[in-house]
């Protein structure tokens, strides 16, 4: 581990005996018996998948635990999506090398070049506020402490105020501490008020930078270099990354579609707040601009876009929209709307989709050649797990409602669709927030070994056969509700 002032090193996290111990267990496991998660190699022998992947706010570093193993274990992967933090190691996955070459350790190198705090990157009190109060596992408590401090203290001041004031008739000589007591409340008040307008003046500011507490200016600015330095500057050099062959691609067993549809991609998911749809980075660039104008978008606002939580980051705009080209009315009648925005606002994905594995659902298919892998991450505390919800902390009541909101759309589609979850492994992550951007080294390293850990469970218990048979028995059911009586179809045409 880092010792001092000495920089994280990726030895610090592939070393730590608990990830050699996963890899010892998946050895050990896989020694009596042959570790199959897919249909579809390369002619190195890789498996191939989809996989998406959770956000999460600095939980993302869990991600790259589980991707880790994944990739140790010869798993690599055709089209990727995710949304905010799942967006950003989605991005560098996409990115970095070649699709047949492992590139976890690579996105772990970046983040140890990386100092998160810089991320925070609004005014000094949002600094102070974010250090002091949200690094906090439990930062309710704390502000609930100072907020009942505050009002405590105000009202032994105006209690000790009547007191001597009462007192002072019976005893004049006590007139020099009710003065005094009277000045000091009123020095506290003015502070109070001094501190009540400059929340004010906080407002107004965040007001006019977009409701936005950090412009995110710096988090853009380094995606952006992360993917310059990997060969990406505009939109089609992204798409062309996602999309490059795979050398020697083939199939375990004989499948009726053989390789056709198995072609690369990439999603990040944004919300755009004023026509309030879910946007599919770049699938949707033909939204804001005609297809000869794409790259003059920036592929790295489309991560810029995904990851903007509300308040904490400024919203990411996409002016000047040519919503009176015919082309571009057209893309946005498909969504339902006639009358194209010329500016776009996007917030955090996660608000509609923060866990996107609908993406890779394809009615049509009838055996699957690969499995589409997700990493979930569950940050829930005990308490606020809890069924008895009267045993919630506030903090617990609000996570509960904003989670109702944001994983409904998700949840909805896994219920539909059970099967997929036979490819989700779940990253438990309790004892961390996802807005402390001041995390130390051993919380870095904790979080990575929490997601090799949860991967290591997760291909051990995963068993390829059974993935492939539920989705053979869902897809005859889908059929037999849709059409009863009918027959079933010998072939559909398949893409995954």
């Amino acid at each position: 581990m880092a010792v001092g002032n000495t920089p994280l090193s990726v030895d610090d996290f592939i070393n730590n005996s608990s990830v050699k111990e996963c890899m010892a267990r998946l050895s050990a496991e896989f020694k009596s018996r042959p570790f199959i998660v897919s249909d579809v190699l390369d002619d190195k022998g890789c498996q191939y998948a989809n996989l998406v992947q959770k956000g999460g706010g600095v939980l993302g570093i869990a991600l790259v635990g589980y991707t880790y193993i994944l990739e140790e274990m010869g798993i690599r992967f055709i089209r990727l999506a995710g949304t905010s933090a799942g967006a950003i190691n989605t991005a560098l996955m996409t990115v970095i090398g070649r699709k047949e070459e492992a590139k976890s350790i690579r996105v772990l190198d970046e983040i140890c070049k990386l100092n998160f705090f810089n991320l925070v990157d609004g005014h000094p009190a949002a600094r102070w506020l974010i250090k002091n109060f949200i690094t906090e596992q439990d930062f309710t408590a704390k502000v609930k402490k100072w907020i009942t401090g505050i009002l405590l203290t105000l009202a032994l001041l105006f209690a000790a105020d009547f007191v001597f004031l009462g007192l002072q008739h019976a005893l004049p000589g006590i007139s020099v501490v009710t003065k005094a007591f009277f000045i000091f409340t009123g020095f506290f008040l003015l502070l109070l008020s001094i501190l009540i307008a400059y929340i004010a003046t906080l407002l107004k500011r965040l007001k006019n930078s977009g409701y936005g507490i950090n412009p995110g200016d710096y988090f853009y600015d380094w995606i952006k270099q992360q993917l310059l330095a990997n060969g990406v500057k505009t939109v089609s050099d992204l798409n062309a990354k996602a999309e490059a062959p795979i050398p020697g691609l083939h199939l375990r067993v004989p499948n009726d579609e053989g390789l056709i549809g198995l072609k690369g991609d990439v999603t990040f998911i944004a919300s755009e707040l004023v026509t309030q749809n879910k946007i599919q980075f770049p699938a949707m660039c033909n939204l804001f601009r005609r297809e000869e104008d794409i790259d003059t978008l920036q592929p790295a606002g489309f991560i810029r876009a995904s990851m903007s939580i509300p308040v904490f980051f400024e919203s990411y705009f996409i002016n000047d929209i040519p919503c009176k080209e015919n082309a571009i009315k057209d893309e946005w009648q498909k969504l339902g709307e006639k009358d194209p925005p010329t500016t776009a606002r996007f917030v955090d994905g996660g608000i509609l989709s923060n866990f996107p594995i609908n993406l890779f659902y394809n009615p049509r298919v009838i055996t699957p050649r690969l499995p589409s892998l997700g990493i979930d991450l569950d940050d829930t505390k005990p308490d606020n797990a809890s069924k008895h919800s009267e045993s919630w902390s506030i903090g617990g009541y609000f996570y509960r409602m904003f989670n109702t909101i944001r994983f409904y759309y998700d949840k909805d589609f896994l219920i539909k669709n059970a099967f997929f979850k036979k490819g989700i492994g779940t990253i438990h992550l309790p004892d961390f927030n996802w807005l402390n951007f001041f995390l130390t080294d051993a919380d870095k390293i904790k979080m990575f070994v929490l997601g090799a850990q949860a991967a290591t469970d997760f291909l051990i218990k995963f068993n390829w056969n059974d993935y492939k048979n539920d989705r053979n028995e869902m897809r005859k059911q889908l059929l037999k509700e849709q059409t009863p009586g009918m027959p079933m179809p010998s072939k559909i045409l398949t893409t995954t």
